[in-house]
């Protein structure tokens, strides 16, 4: 939308004499600059209690693992570091697969990956969430393939994200390989993980002060095992069969 000097003009003066400098509200692209997933934040970083990482005891050690599985989506977010050089725009990338974000404010970034190809990076905001989206574009192509797509709401108390198929590691290309879906509740942290065959489900509850919490490992639909810990990383866990019987169970200390 085009400005003309005089609105310019008056906006500037507007805020000059109603706002201080650390008032002054920020420009629908600088939001979306800033615009960050909360999971990729070095303050939001899910862990087990620290005994516990530390530990030789077989399912300490795997509980630990489950719960960095959470963090694991950090590897897709890297590629969100826009590099120098990048061209950015507000014109809206539309992706062969999957559905691509198709209302608010969006900002994108282009640049040409040094093995070939290219990648696109586009954040867009409404009201209540923002989206981030990643795409990849093979050398040659006229089309944009989405790699992931990720929303959350401003307050940070709901999101999730896809990792689509954008190398056709499946026949099914427009499916999700994984989800993440994840609320907060105060301390309380949930997140659940699914493959794209929705063979298994992997729930985490976490409290992330005390750092006490469990995992549940879900396949086709029954519970299949879980294990628990306390604030200090001694835990236990159980193993089901179809019905829920207990098969085996057993506890652990650091």
């Amino acid at each position: 939308m085009k400005i003309t000097r005089f609105l310019l003009l008056s906006a500037v003066l507007f805020f000059a004499f109603s706002c201080s400098d650390d008032d002054e509200p920020k420009s629908q692209e600088q939001e979306l600059e800033e615009a960050t997933l909360s999971l990729n934040s070095s303050s939001n970083v899910i862990t087990a209690p620290s005994a516990m990482l530390s530990s030789d005891d077989t399912y300490a050690q795997m509980a630990a693992a489950w719960v960095q599985s959470a963090n694991a989506m950090s590897q897709y977010l890297e590629m969100m570091v826009i590099p120098q050089g990048a061209t950015k725009s507000s014109t809206r990338i539309t992706a062969s697969n999957g559905r691509s974000a198709e209302s608010g404010e969006v900002l994108t970034y282009t640049w040409s990956h040094p093995q070939g190809g290219s990648y696109a990076y586009q954040v867009s905001n409404t009201s209540t969430k923002y989206v981030f989206e990643m795409f990849i574009k093979a050398t040659g192509s006229a089309s944009w393939v989405k790699y992931f797509h990720a929303e959350e709401l401003k307050d940070r108390s709901e999101g999730y994200m896809k990792v689509f198929d954008a190398y056709g590691m499946t026949d099914k290309p427009g499916n999700a390989l994984l989800q993440y879906s994840w609320k907060r509740n105060g301390d309380n942290f949930k997140m659940l993980i699914d493959d794209y065959t929705g063979a298994f489900v992997i729930e985490l509850n976490l409290n992330v002060k005390t750092k006490a919490g469990n995992v549940i490992y879900i396949i086709e639909g029954s519970k299949t095992y879980e294990m628990i810990w306390d604030a200090k990383g001694n835990g236990g866990w159980k193993w089901f069969d179809t019905d829920g019987s207990i098969l085996e169970q057993g506890q652990w200390e650091v």
